[in-house]
C-alpha cells in the first residue's frame, strides 16, 4: 500500500474518530481518540515521564520500551485513561486504577507496543502538510505582517479559552462541554486549522504581497498574441 493511501486511510479514521481495538487475554479494549479535556488531564502524567521527543519522532517504540521500563506505573495510568471515552468514566478513579493494574500485568514488550500507539496517535501536522495547510499558515503570517486595519480593535484571544474553545462554540454552536469532552482533539485542531477565512486587502496591500487584482488584456492588440497563447496553454 502506498504512503499516500495509508495517509488517506489515517485521515478517514481520524474524521470518523475510529478507536483502536486490542485484546488482553479474553478481554477486549479500545483506545479512543483523546479529547481536549483528556489531553489536559494527562498533561501532568505525560510530563512525569520525561520523554525524549526527538527519539519519539525517530523511533517511538524504542522510547516506549525505556518509558515502560522506568516509568511503568505512569505509563499504565496513561493507557488506562485512553481506554475510556465518557467523561464520567474518565473521572472514575476506581475504574482507571483497576484498568491500570490490568496493564501492569503485561510484559514490557507488549506494554511498549500499546504505548507506541498512544505516542504516535497525533498525525495532525502530517495532515496539515498533506493538505497544504502548513503553507497557508505561512501565507497568513505574511498577510498579517502587512495588513492594515485602523478601523477595528481586537481584544482577547490570549488563552485556549478564546483561541479555541470560544471560537469553536461560536462557529459551530457547540457547548463548552462538547468542545472539551465531545469531539476528538485531532478533529478540533483540523477544523481550526482549515477553517475557511476570507481576508480583504487593499490594492496597495495586494501589491506588497505580489498579488495584483489583474489587468485587462486587449485581445485585439497583435502585441498581446504571444501572451494570450501562453495563458491558454497553461
Amino acid at each position: 500500500m502506498e504512503d499516500k493511501e495509508v495517509l488517506e486511510i489515517s485521515i478517514t479514521d481520524t474524521i470518523i474518530e475510529k478507536p483502536i481495538g486490542f485484546s488482553i487475554g479474553s478481554q477486549s479494549f479500545n483506545f479512543y481518540p483523546p479529547t481536549l479535556g483528556k489531553n489536559y488531564l494527562l498533561t501532568r502524567l505525560l510530563k512525569s515521564l520525561d520523554a525524549n521527543e526527538n527519539i519519539i519522532t525517530i523511533n517511538p517504540h524504542f522510547e516506549s520500551i525505556r518509558l515502560c521500563t522506568e516509568k511503568k506505573e505512569a505509563v499504565c495510568q496513561i493507557l488506562s485513561y485512553h481506554t475510556f471515552n465518557r467523561k464520567r468514566d474518565i473521572f472514575d478513579s476506581i475504574k482507571v486504577e483497576e484498568r491500570a493494574k490490568k496493564f501492569s500485568e503485561l510484559q514490557i514488550e507488549d506494554l511498549a507496543t500499546l504505548f507506541t500507539l498512544v505516542l504516535s496517535s497525533d498525525n495532525t501536522e502530517e495532515y496539515a502538510r498533506y493538505f497544504g495547510i502548513d503553507k497557508e499558515r505561512q501565507e497568513r503570517s505574511r498577510i498579517a505582517s502587512i495588513k492594515k486595519d485602523s478601523s477595528s480593535i481586537t481584544f482577547g484571544g490570549k488563552s485556549v479559552y478564546g483561541t479555541l474553545i470560544d471560537f469553536a462554540c461560536q462557529r459551530y454552536g457547540w457547548t463548552m462541554d462538547y468542545v472539551v469532552w465531545g469531539i476528538s482533539y485531532a478533529n478540533l485542531k483540523m477544523l481550526m486549522a482549515d477553517a475557511i477565512t476570507t481576508i480583504y486587502l487593499s490594492e496597495d496591500e495586494r501589491k506588497q504581497l505580489g498579488k495584483s487584482i489583474g489587468e485587462v488584456i486587449n485581445a485585439d492588440d497583435p502585441r498581446n498574441k504571444g501572451l494570450i497563447r501562453r495563458m491558454l496553454s497553461e
